[in-house]
């Protein structure tokens, strides 16, 4: 055969494995289009609206797990309504971008939904027919806003008496904020846990914050468990627990290797067994540098008492027998561009200290107990 012919083979042959593949690709995007396999549905959003403002462009934003916001679709109204038709296969925050003019947020499952814009006397009230889980986010935020509405006349109080130098005032207005806040994460709570199971549940623990309330989200997890466990947001609520529970009060801390005063790297996991202040800070955070100090003082403490302790027992190593037991190594610092997932998870909490009591035995315990109230008492 010659070349000719055969070079004419082989191109015929590439032609028909083109085309069939592009026969199928194409068979493949059609099917995608109408109906994904993946457990995806299609939902339809109508939205009519009755005001006189001027409402150009519309966006409609997916608010991803990570809170990143992604266009979905853009449309503008037409004799005041706009339709969109997308694909869902999960529990997802939306938001609907009135451009220019404000927003408003959805949560939106495997069903239609109408929305009803009143904005006649620009107050852009709104309905939703067709989603639970939208309403019991409204009711959310509209506690939140009326909270912080509350607080926000405090802060001008606050800082008016501040600058005034009026610190009876100042004391009065911060207990009330205490009392208000309190009241408001109760009321909140009490709301969160009668409400049936919804993602609007779980998207406000970036609200009612995680540590504060371990409890209470603990609670939220293990009721969401069975019911939400493939859901993107509950794995990043999940994940956010779980870091913060590995850095709670009683719980084991992440290990790290910092170098102590001397330069010499220590491992934190070698420490185990004996108790252990952790001072994370930077020399670029103000209230770190003001907490120094006090660090500093509370280290001379120590020492000052493990000397006099040593003139008492008569120890011929320069340690007393509680610290033989139980050694106080300090970390100094904590470099500001240092990543990792133990260390980030710290670096937003660097005002806190962090005691850890890891103790081995009984006896362990009540050894460092006595030794940490000597130097209380120092």
């Amino acid at each position: 055969m010659s070349a000719k012919k055969t070079n004419t083979l082989i191109y015929m042959q590439f032609l028909k494995a083109f085309n069939v593949l592009l026969f199928v690709s194409i068979l493949t995007f059609l099917s995608c289009g109408e109906n994904p396999s993946n457990g995806t549905e299609k939902i339809k959003i109508s939205v009519k609206i009755d005001g006189s403002g001027n409402y150009d462009e519309v966006r409609l934003q997916k608010v991803n797990s990570d809170y990143s916001i992604e266009l979905v679709e853009s449309a503008n109204f037409v004799e005041d309504e706009i339709e969109f038709n997308i694909f869902v296969f999960e529990s997802t925050l939306f938001r609907l971008d009135f451009m220019g003019y404000t927003s408003l947020d959805l949560i939106l499952d495997k069903s239609d939904v109408d929305i009803f814009v009143d904005d006649s006397n620009s107050l852009f009230e709104f309905t939703v027919n067709g989603s639970d889980d939208t309403e019991i986010l409204k009711s959310i935020e509209n506690k939140i806003t009326n909270y912080r509405s509350e607080i926000r006349e405090l802060n001008i109080n606050f800082v008016e008496a501040s600058q005034n130098r009026d610190f009876e005032l100042v004391n009065s207005i911060q207990s009330e904020f205490d009392f208000k806040k309190n009241q408001f994460e109760l009321s909140l709570k009490d709301y969160l846990s009668s409400a049936k199971s919804s993602l609007a549940v779980l998207v406000t623990a970036d609200y009612l914050d995680i540590e504060e309330n371990l409890i209470f989200w603990e609670t939220i997890y293990n009721n969401y468990t069975e019911e939400f466990k493939d859901n993107s947001y509950f794995k990043n609520f999940e994940n956010k627990l779980i870091k913060i529970k590995s850095i709670s009060i009683g719980s084991i801390a992440p290990d790290i290797i910092l170098n102590d005063t001397s330069g010499i790297p220590i491992s934190l996991a070698s420490l185990r067994g004996k108790y252990v202040l952790l001072d994370f800070w930077a020399a670029w955070c103000r209230p770190c540098r003001e907490e120094n100090p006090n660090i500093v003082e509370n280290y001379n403490n120590f020492v000052k008492y493990r000397e006099n302790n040593q003139s008492s027992s008569g120890s011929q190593d320069g340690q007393c027998q509680c610290c033989k037991k139980n050694p106080c190594i300090i970390v100094e610092d904590l470099p500001h561009d240092i990543e990792g997932d133990a260390v980030s998870m710290i670096k937003g909490k660097i005002e806190n200290e962090i005691l850890i009591k890891s103790l081995e035995d009984k006896n362990d315990r009540k050894l460092s107990n006595d030794h940490l109230s000597q130097i209380e008492n120092t």
